[in-house]
């Protein structure tokens, strides 16, 4: 079930960004940024359910 649904309408002003630490980069933390709400959600759940990564957030962020 997504928990951060959409209408269809992406937010111009708004980015998501997804942080996690990666499991073979020794802990290291990468970040992702997306325009899209959907894309960008679903990225966020595969990481949180990936064992090759942890500590996974999901932040709305302005527009670059």
């Amino acid at each position: 079930m997504r928990h951060e649904p959409t209408s269809g309408y992406e937010d111009p002003s708004l980015n998501y960004r997804v942080t996690w630490k990666d499991v073979d980069g020794g802990g290291e933390i990468r970040e992702e940024i997306f325009t899209s709400r959907d894309a960008g959600w679903d990225f966020y759940e595969m990481k949180q359910k990936s064992a090759r990564s942890y500590g996974a957030t999901w932040e709305h962020i302005p527009a670059r």
